[in-house]
């Protein structure tokens, strides 16, 4: 699949091997889809959003086994904890972003022990439950990817600001150009300050190209 291959039953089977894999890899969990894709209002850009609810006393290990669980649908290009939640004892938010799936459909995955019942609130509040294992510039990459999907969405204002936060995450200017501009100097700039990003960055490139037909 490549970055505008959108065919959104691929993204469905797609969704469908997860749920399944997260269940098979931890007996008594249960998997389900949420957001858009769940309330029939996604469109092909539309990111996947699940929740997952493990037995309490496998949470620990369901989040340390996760990679290995999702490598067996298809190989994990990246995986990140957000912050807010990395050291919570029943609650984690994990983004994730599969090799050869397009860039929007990131996964979106919260992952609750059963004893918390979905609640959303938990540990929101909690400065021990958070971690500092975040990149910066992974995440000021993800605010292009959204820029783009936003703009596709002819939502220009949502874009300007997503891209504003982008710069100014990695202590940048923001460029005076337009929002289209933008998120290929964002990329460019990342590009060259952080080399292990350099793939991401140049994927977004090739995904601006292919969007707007700018070099």
């Amino acid at each position: 699949m490549g970055s505008l291959y959108l065919d959104t039953g691929e993204r469905a089977a797609l969704a469908q091997r997860i749920l399944t894999a997260l269940e098979s890899g931890a007996p008594g969990s249960t998997a389900q889809l949420r957001g858009s894709l769940a309330e029939g209002r996604a469109d092909p850009y539309s990111d996947i959003d699940l929740l997952w609810q493990v037995p309490d006393d496998l949470f620990q290990a369901s989040v340390e086994h996760l990679k290995a669980i999702l490598d067996s649908v298809q190989p994990v290009e990246s995986l990140r904890s957000a912050p807010e939640f990395q050291r919570s004892d029943r609650r984690r938010l994990i983004f994730v972003q599969f090799e050869g799936a397009p860039l929007f459909w990131r996964v979106d995955l919260d992952v609750f022990a059963h004893s918390i019942r979905g609640d959303y609130e938990y540990d929101r509040r909690n400065e021990a439950a958070r971690g500092d294992d975040w990149s910066l510039t992974h995440s000021a990459l993800m605010n292009a990817i959204a820029a783009v999907k936003a703009l596709l969405r002819n939502k220009g204002e949502e874009a300007k600001q997503l891209l504003i936060r982008g710069f100014e995450r990695v202590d940048l200017a923001v460029p005076e150009a337009s929002a289209q501009e933008q998120v290929a100097m964002l990329a460019e700039s990342i590009a060259a300050m952080d080399s292990t990003k350099t793939g991401l960055a140049r994927r977004i490139v090739e995904l601006h190209r292919e969007v707007f037909g700018q070099g």
